[in-house]
């Protein structure tokens, strides 16, 4: 019923939209379908003789992971993550980012459910290269990334899929956490904030599954490899930073335009240099090897820009989640620009002016 009542919901929603969207919605509940359709309970696959080892291991793993999440962490004590499904492809939705040639604002997809998100999701990546054809004849720098995972919201018990198992264990609880954070606290048109708040709680969750569930060499690796991301992340917001100053100066557009390449070009040769230090980890080098542009940069600091500041209110909540949820469930009702400056307050009290 929860199911048939979802997708009743959001054929309504598409019946009161544009052509164009109507098309959308059709590819999304196809591709959710086709998804809710391939699931097998965990407890059957696991009990089944026909089940590889190898494949059992791994789920045993994020059956242990997912209760964690729950126990531990507090989040969402539900069906997602207690299914299976093999669709036959690493991907399972492929995001299109967008912006202006001369800009760093996200170009925003709007949809009645879910509100106005800083990406659109395809279930078929011909689908999602089309859609990139159309915003680059309109002057849009883009970017598609493939995702092995998203969140529902708690519309449909979300499965583990086959191209999760790809990730490590560090990796896979990572995921888990950040999905299921996504169902703890979802705040309509603010995607920057639910993503730093699903990062953060990831992060903070990894270091409390580390610690009780992780070997010493694993809490060495996953150190190093944030240690890494984080570089990586700094590096790619300090540029950011400059663009937004060129961008918002009073040169001519044909001096922006040559001032941006510029300014990617020497993003690239620093990464080259950081990338020295690394000891031949080569993690983001695919990021880089297809060039840079506006709408890379967005995605990478609407996922982590806002992520610090969730860390600051975790510690001023005395690093209890339940007062952690709460407070920032109380700053996600607040106006946009409230939001912010309270998760940058460390006032006991929150209230929206």
């Amino acid at each position: 019923m929860k199911v048939l009542f979802a997708i009743i919901t959001l054929v309504l929603s598409a019946a009161l939209s544009s052509c164009s969207t109507l098309s959308y919605y059709g590819q999304s509940i196809s591709g959710q379908w086709q998804l809710l359709r391939a699931r097998q309970d965990l407890k059957t696959v696991l009990q089944s003789t026909d089940t590889p080892i190898e494949l059992g291991e791994r789920l045993q793993r994020i059956t242990e992971i997912r209760d964690f999440a729950s126990d531990l962490l507090k989040l969402p004590e539900n069906d997602s993550y207690r299914s299976y499904a093999d669709i036959g492809r690493q991907y399972i939705v492929w995001n299109v980012f967008a912006t202006p040639a001369l800009s760093l604002q996200p170009h925003q997809s709007c949809f009645l459910i879910v509100g106005c998100l800083s990406y659109r999701g395809y279930f078929k990546k011909e689908d999602a290269l089309m859609y990139m054809e159309t915003l680059k004849a309109g002057g849009f720098d883009t970017y598609l990334g493939g995702v092995t995972a998203y969140s529902t919201l708690g519309w449909f018990d979300d499965p583990i899929l086959r191209g999760m198992l790809e990730r490590n264990d560090i990796e896979l609880a990572r995921l888990i956490f950040h999905e299921l954070a996504h169902q703890k606290l979802y705040i309509k048109d603010d995607t920057e904030f639910n993503e730093a708040f699903a990062d953060a709680v990831a992060l903070i969750g990894l270091e409390y599954w580390l610690a009780t569930n992780g070997s010493v060499e694993q809490r060495r690796d996953f150190a190093e490899q944030l240690a890494r991301e984080n570089q990586f992340v700094d590096l790619v917001l300090s540029y950011q930073d400059r663009l937004n100053q060129l961008y918002q100066s009073s040169l001519p557009d044909s001096q922006k335009l040559l001032q941006k390449k510029t300014i990617f070009d020497g993003l690239q040769a620093a990464y080259s240099l950081m990338r020295t230090n690394w000891g031949g980890y080569d993690e983001y080098d695919e990021w880089f090897k297809h060039g840079l542009n506006n709408a890379k940069l967005a995605a990478v600091s609407t996922y982590r820009n806002l992520v610090p500041r969730f860390f600051s209110t975790y510690k001023v909540a005395g690093e209890d989640f339940d007062t952690f949820y709460s407070r920032v469930a109380i700053i996600g009702k607040c106006p946009y620009r409230q939001r912010r400056q309270l998760l940058r307050s460390s006032a006991p009290t929150l209230t929206c002016q």
